[in-house]
């Protein structure tokens, strides 16, 4: 006589669930939707009773998003120079390096080598809290020129939910000399360190287009456009630009696992 033996409705774990929650990175990245993280920037495994870091609603910015804003900066200069308005110039009389309508032309002494967190200590104040808050394994330290800087590890986990190897991406989030300033990719910028970016080329086998250049030639990652920065009262701080950068970092390893085509994460206002 045979025997049948009911299986209860449900599904395997493991890979199935794993590939579960990439996909809906992926519609997350893709919708410009606020993104959870746990500690360490790991987006995989994500406790609803633990601490976890919210990263803003909106996309990545890319090279064509530059472009349009070195037009749009280019206009404003235009017209103030037709208005006869003062234009702002950076040393060496550079007049794409700064917003025009943040500091007149005519600064005073010492304006331009002074460093904001002596000029603001209760910023750098206020930075230090967030970044104890969201991301307690940065340290915070200083280079030669003066300028801060956070260094530390964010560990995505998407790639190794898939293939099993732990990647771990040693990154140094530094401040420009005139922090706050809005500006394409926030005035902290985040560079790969190791894996730096020709190596991170290297293994993926492309080159992602949300790149941008500093003023030596360095690449760090374009992280948000302009517009999704908050500005007035509310300041760019190193804790939320991180955030964006553990976005930019989901969004690779879901190139490298398959679950974002590589199209998607290249496009303008694709991710």
């Amino acid at each position: 006589m045979n025997q049948s033996i009911i299986i209860p409705k449900g599904c395997f774990c493991g890979e199935d669930a794993a590939a579960k929650r990439r996909r809906e990175l992926r519609d997350t990245l893709a919708g410009a939707k606020t993104v959870r993280l746990a500690a360490g920037g790991n987006a995989m495994n994500v406790n609803n009773n633990e601490a976890t870091i919210e990263v803003g609603r909106g996309k990545l910015a890319g090279e064509d998003a530059a472009s349009r804003m070195m037009a749009q900066k280019r206009a404003r200069i235009a017209e103030a120079l037709r208005n006869a308005n003062p234009v702002t110039l950076s040393q060496g009389g550079d007049a794409m390096g700064k917003d025009p309508d943040a500091v007149r032309i005519a600064a005073p002494a010492g304006v331009l080598a002074a460093q904001w967190y002596e000029t603001n200590p209760s910023l750098l104040a206020m930075e230090q809290a967030a970044m104890a808050h969201n991301y307690p394994q940065f340290k915070l330290e200083r280079l030669d020129d003066g300028r801060l800087c956070w260094t530390g590890i964010l560990e995505p986990g998407v790639f190794e939910s898939k293939y099993g190897v732990k990647r771990q991406y040693h990154v140094m989030a530094v401040y420009d000399n005139n922090h706050p300033n809005q500006r394409m990719g926030s005035s902290v910028k985040v560079y790969p360190v190791m894996p730096d970016i020709d190596e991170m080329i290297q293994m993926c086998g492309f080159q992602p287009l949300h790149l941008l250049r500093d003023d030596v030639g360095n690449l760090y990652l374009c992280t948000n456009e302009a517009g999704d920065q908050k500005v007035g009262v509310t300041t760019t701080t190193a804790a939320s630009v991180l955030g964006w950068a553990s976005k930019w970092l989901i969004a690779f390893e879901l190139v490298l696992t398959g679950d974002l085509s590589l199209a998607e994460f290249n496009s303008h206002g694709g991710i």
